[in-house]
Formats: C-alpha cells, structure tokens, sequence
C-alpha cells in the first residue's frame, strides 16, 4: 500500500516478509541495527503519522522516526533502536506510543516520541505464539492449539518472520497489533508480555490484517476480501463481517456517528450502523486510498497513493475534492489542532490547513521539504 510512490511501504513490505527465506552471512537484521541519524529523515518515504498530544510524530522507511512540536513547520529525528521499515503508530495519550513494522517489530516510546526501546521483534513474537499454543495444547484448553503452534513452527524453520501492518492502544497497558495471516496479539501490560489472539478471530481463511481502528462504535479489523471484524468484548472475540467488497482494505475510520472504510481502486465504503451494514461511496477515482482521519467530531478525509485527497462534511455519503498544496504520493493522514492536517508520503511529512468553507480549500499550510525542516 505505500511504496517510494508507496511502493516501500506496506503491500511492498508484505510481499518481501512473505518470499523472506534464511538470511544469508553477513546480513544485518534490521530489528536489531539502530535507525541511522541522518538529516533528511523528515524528507524520506513516510508510512504513518499519529497525534502525541499536541506534539506531530511521523514513522516510516528504515525506523526513521520524526516528531513535531510547532504544527510540522521543523522535525527533529527520534532515536529509534531498529531500522526496519516502519509502518503504523499510535499513542493513547501524549507520552505513551508504539509502533509496528517490517520483521515483526514492535517499539515503545515513554517521552512522547523522542526515543524508542524495543519490545517486540520477529522471533519474539513468534516464541510467544509457540509457547502460548503449545501450553494450551498441553492442558487441552483450546483444541486447534496444535495447529497454530505447527504453523508458527514453519515460519521459524523457514527463517523467515511476518510483519505487523496495524497498532492499536486503548490505554498504557491494554494494545494490540496484527499483521499477516491472521497474526494479532494483545497485551495487558504496557507490552511487556504479548499473547495470539488467532483463535479469538473469524478468520478460518487467515487473511491479511491491514490496520486497526477504534472510536465510539467500537475496535475493528480490516483486511483482505473486504473483511471487516468487529471487537465483541463481551464474547472477547473479533466477529467477521463485509463491505460486500472482494478487494483489500488498508484502514478504517471510526467517528461517533459513521465508520469510513478504505481500500484499493478508490473503494470507500460507509457505515451508520456500528458495522452492520455498509455502503459504497463512490469518488470517482481509481486510486488506492491509502489513509484516512476524522477532522472534527465526523468530518472525514482520505488521501490517496495518487496524491489526491478527498472531505466529507457529511458523515461519510459524499466526498469533495481537496487542492492540497504540492502533491506528493501519500500514505497517511492525521487531523490537529483544530482544522489542520499532517501527511506523510512518498517525499516525507507536510502539514495544511482546511478552510472552513463551502469550497472545502487548503490554506497555505507547511511543508516537508520546505521551511523549518531540520
């Protein structure tokens, strides 16, 4: 889904975890060589932007991470302990963050954004998912344990590890990540302990995870085939539904009134209803829609892999053009600070604003190349 014109990012991720075999000598695993200090991070392929409080924090290609305290007008590099390929983070509140990526990485931050110690990794991540089944296996508490131990067993003997492509925190200590086929784990500790919830989702086929999303209506999946689960505390379970949509969907936005899924070839579908049924609302494009934010209370804006963007002031039933300001091939999208909004992509961040106005145009804004970078 995002690639150097997005091909970097997620769909090319996925499709190098996937053919990944034994490495040979002298490669340097990426989850465990620090990100390089360089001074055009804030200018290098960007996947992913999330709010900090009011602090703007960008991740992206080779573990560069880059944080923001005046709006995106200058960018500071983080210190990050890995280099591989970054793609999803989010922050309860405006210290606490993690972040996901290539070779199963999982990154913590406690300053906001500012450094990053490593929580998860590939082979961590599998041990914990071989031990959890084997024990459940062991006591004859979950009869498929078998199984799913014996598919992650695979995986290690290959040499190979699955990335994670979405992240998602309620708060300090409850989270979740997933990934590919079917992979998701949760945590009840801030991170500390992982455990696979494969047997907690619908997912008989083990389609992809692309992205997590929550809000009032609810915690959601989205991935392959136009799948949507939804999050049933009660059951602890994730329950399958569809858009009625065979292609892949990269995220979903969740406001207090609509759900605004996206995915490839322009597919944005909405729903009024928690996720019970959907409709397709058409853009008139054909572009992948890479990412998606709320502005306001359900205001929703979408950006593309063909550097266009697209506002709904009406929960979600249409969209209007938006003139952004030096077009760049994008890859994520957050609202702040009011009508404001940060985009990462193919050339690294930028920021604009949104005029308040039937025209739905951008003011001025700033941007990354541009003033202020550092």
């Amino acid at each position: 889904m995002k690639c150097p014109g997005m091909a970097g990012g997620r769909l090319l991720v996925l499709a190098l975890a996937l053919a990944a075999g034994p490495l040979g000598a002298g490669f340097q695993d990426p989850s465990e060589v620090p990100a390089q200090a360089s001074s055009l991070a804030a200018k290098s392929p960007m996947t992913a932007v999330a709010t900090a409080g009011r602090r703007l924090v960008a991740v992206g290609q080779r573990g560069h991470v880059v944080f923001s305290d005046d709006g995106g007008n200058s960018w500071t590099q983080a210190q990050v302990p890995v280099s591989s390929d970054l793609l999803a983070v989010h922050f309860p509140s405006p210290e606490l963050g993690w972040a996901v990526g290539h070779g199963g990485v999982v990154i913590h931050s406690a300053d906001g954004g500012k450094t990053w110690t490593r929580q998860l990794d590939g082979k961590s991540a599998s041990q914990s998912i071989v031990d959890y089944y084997d024990r459940a296996g062991a006591d004859g508490s979950l009869a498929q344990a078998g199984e799913y131990a014996t598919r992650e067993k695979n995986v290690v003997a290959m040499g190979g590890t699955q990335p994670f492509l979405g992240v998602y925190f309620e708060d300090g200590q409850r989270g979740y990540v997933a990934g590919t086929f079917n992979r998701i784990l949760r945590t009840e500790d801030g991170g500390k302990t992982w455990v696979p919830l494969m047997h907690k989702v619908d997912n008989p086929r083990e389609l992809n995870f692309f992205s997590i999303g929550a809000g009032a209506s609810g915690l959601f999946l989205v991935g392959e085939t136009g799948s949507v689960w939804k999050y049933d505390p009660g059951a602890d379970r994730f329950v399958a539904g569809n858009v009625g949509y065979h292609g892949t969907l990269f995220g979903i936005a969740v406001g207090g009134k609509v759900l605004v899924a996206h995915g490839m070839r322009g597919s944005v579908f909405r729903s009024a209803d928690a996720g019970k049924t959907w409709q397709r609302v058409d853009l008139g494009s054909s572009a992948g829609m890479t990412g998606a934010t709320l502005l306001g209370n359900d205001d929703v804006v979408l950006v593309s892999m063909a550097g266009t963007a697209y506002m709904s002031t009406d929960n979600g039933q249409s969209f209007r053009q938006l003139p952004l300001p030096r077009p760049m091939s994008y890859g994520g999208v957050v609202a702040f600070g009011g009508r404001n909004l940060a985009l990462v992509g193919a050339e690294g961040v930028r920021s604009a604003a949104v005029e308040a106005s039937p025209g739905l145009g951008m003011a001025g804004g700033s941007a990354v190349p541009g003033r202020g970078s550092n």
